[in-house]
């Protein structure tokens, strides 16, 4: 009778594992998708970036005319960055935060902030997901268009 009963109550246990399961995840903030910006024609970016973390950080950027990537750049924490002014069409760009994790890039989430001086930050974490967007980013881009 006591193998019945515990037979039992571990089905009901087990049940409720697989219905409930634990959710000891973190929940990091931001995209890994690289961020998307227009750039009207006669209208240049300059890219400053600033770093706050332990790792290696680095961005790229990349700018595309009709869909078509017509160049990139890879810059370190620190490297500024002008993407000239096409005086033919409109062309947007993307901007993506990497962070080093042992001998290997890894792609590192961003948000989209104001910049208090016109701009825009791109601001991006290092893979530790303490959501630290506001309070200290692990790696800022400011992107100024003028």
């Amino acid at each position: 009778m006591t193998n019945i009963i515990l037979t039992f109550f571990s089905c009901i246990i087990l049940a409720l594992c697989v219905t409930f399961p634990a959710a000891a995840q973190t929940k990091c903030e931001g995209t890994t998708n690289p961020a998307y910006f227009s750039l009207y024609k006669n209208r240049q970016a300059t890219f400053t970036s600033v770093m706050d973390a332990g790792t290696a950080q680095r961005y790229k950027i990349e700018w595309f005319i009709g869909g078509k990537s017509v160049g990139s750049v890879v810059k370190k924490s620190g490297e500024s960055f002008v993407l000239k002014k096409s005086t033919l069409t409109s062309q947007s760009f993307s901007v993506t935060g990497f962070h080093q994790n042992g001998a290997k890039w890894s792609l590192s989430r961003n948000k989209i902030f104001p910049d208090s001086k016109g701009g825009i930050q791109v601001r991006f974490d290092d893979g530790a997901c303490d959501n630290s967007f506001v309070t200290s980013p692990d790696l800022k881009v400011t992107i100024k268009i003028d």
